[in-house]
């Protein structure tokens, strides 16, 4: 197949590209521990030349398209959100382009925001584009949860992102292990599925902040091996997540394999039916989407 085009996902600590073509097959991958965080603003244009300069040298200048926190006030251009319910065809009507080194243009998918059910306002970039790949997949309404540092329990409505709210499971479990006291002075930790449940049951059924201490005392009365102390604050968070309503009667889990495996025990132990769907696969269909629109032709 004929390299066509480049789909960019561009994030705070991470830049990775994927070589397209014209039917939406990866040919080609570069990774590089490059995010955000370690670009100012002025350099975007000689970063991004430098980080795909060997696919420059073989194939030209090929149409490139990005997505995620590149579009952000800290990223290339602040590219602004898009309010929700939003569909592909709204996401591809406002693309905003940067200049490359090369005279070409580079086209940023903006973001989506809305109000979720407690009323709060939420935000994303980068989950948009895989809701649109995980649609071209399912082809119907679903609910999906995009398990990651920020998670994002998201409902696809009648072709659009209809609302999502943002749990930061991933976060607050990097944070009570490893800069809290309920992980300090742990020996190595190993998972342990019954202790991860019995996290799962307790966080579903309690407020958050009222069980987390539990993990300090379970450990002090001998209730819990202090090596798995781990598997059960895991087991709080992804139990308190579930906590939010699931209108539909399947769930899909986005992210890797890897990750998704205590989602999915969680998930059994609760009797809900689920899938597991590759996030790149999502979001490469995602982009083939957008790119399929048009838009980023337009040099």
């Amino acid at each position: 197949m004929k390299a066509s085009w480049i789909a960019v996902d561009w994030g705070t600590t991470n830049f990775r590209a994927f070589l397209m073509s014209d039917e939406g097959e990866c040919l080609d991958k570069i990774q590089q521990a490059k995010g955000l965080l370690s670009v100012k603003q002025e350099q975007f244009p000689q970063v991004f030349d430098e980080l795909i300069s060997r696919w420059s040298k073989t194939y030209g200048h090929l149409p490139v398209i990005m997505a995620g926190m590149v579009g952000s006030q800290q990223g290339w251009r602040e590219v602004p959100y898009v309010h929700a319910p939003a569909s592909a065809n709204d996401l591809a009507n406002h693309i905003h382009s940067v200049d490359l080194l090369s005279g070409n243009k580079a086209k940023i998918v903006s973001g989506v925001c809305c109000i979720n059910d407690f009323g709060n306002p939420e935000v994303m970039r980068g989950e948009e584009i895989q809701l649109i790949g995980l649609s071209e997949i399912i082809k119907g309404d679903f609910h999906a949860i995009l398990f990651g540092t920020h998670s994002k329990n998201a409902y696809w409505h009648n072709g659009k992102i209809e609302s999502y709210s943002t749990v930061m499971t991933g976060e607050l479990y990097s944070i009570l292990v490893n800069h809290s006291i309920l992980g300090k002075s742990l020996p190595e930790q190993k998972f342990n599925k019954d202790t991860f449940i019995k996290g799962v049951e307790i966080g579903a059924k309690y407020p958050l902040n009222h069980v987390l201490f539990s993990a300090r005392t379970f450990k002090l009365y001998d209730e819990i091996h202090n090596s798995n102390i781990h598997a059960y604050i895991s087991g709080l968070l992804i139990g308190h997540e579930f906590t939010i309503s699931n209108r539909l009667n399947k769930l899909y889990l986005v992210g890797s394999q890897n990750l998704a495996s205590n989602y999915a025990l969680a998930l059994e132990h609760f009797n809900i039916e689920f899938d597991v769907i590759d996030g790149d696969e999502c979001f490469l269909k995602g982009m083939t989407k957008i790119y399929s629109k048009g838009e980023i032709n337009e040099y």
